[in-house]
């Protein structure tokens, strides 16, 4: 064999020794369940467990049987989905960020949180990171504890 055969074959291990699992695996979700795992297996995992594990209408106590106990669990006021905060009043517009404007924008933005969120009751799970902030999956229950929604967030 040639030296280029012996790099190739070399190069071709590393490869093979490099690829990560992406099907869900409870018992890896299980034992890594902490929020500050910068390279937390579970972001691999998540196509996967949403596309093949967790159902709309899937109940709470299966979620748990099948995740674990999660990060947070509780009620949020949250904007219905699809209604989202109008430019006018979100701090990425410049007017806003100006002191003399930034009391009455405050009032405004949080005058429509609270008049148009609502309760949800949500579980998080931490499932990695991004850049600087961590990412969630987030399940959503109706008051029946039946799962009407789910998603990946950043926190």
């Amino acid at each position: 064999m040639t030296k280029l055969n012996y790099i190739l074959i070399f190069f071709l291990f590393v490869m093979a020794s490099c690829k990560v699992d992406k099907k869900f695996n409870k018992e890896r979700w299980l034992a890594n369940n902490h929020v500050n795992d910068t390279h937390n297996p579970r972001a691999y995992m998540t196509e996967d467990l949403l596309e093949n594990h967790l159902k709309i209408g899937i109940t709470r106590d299966s979620v748990f049987a099948l995740l674990g106990k999660p990060y947070k669990d509780g009620i949020e006021n949250r904007l219905p989905k699809g209604l989202k905060m109008p430019d006018s009043l979100s701090f990425s517009n410049k007017e806003n960020l100006k002191p003399e404007n930034s009391d009455r924008a405050t009032y405004k933005i949080n005058e429509f949180m609270r008049l148009n969120s609502q309760p949800d009751t949500l579980v998080l799970y931490p499932v990695g990171w991004s850049t600087i902030d961590p990412n969630f999956l987030v399940i959503k229950f109706d008051n029946k504890g039946v799962s009407s929604d789910f998603w990946i967030e950043q926190h």
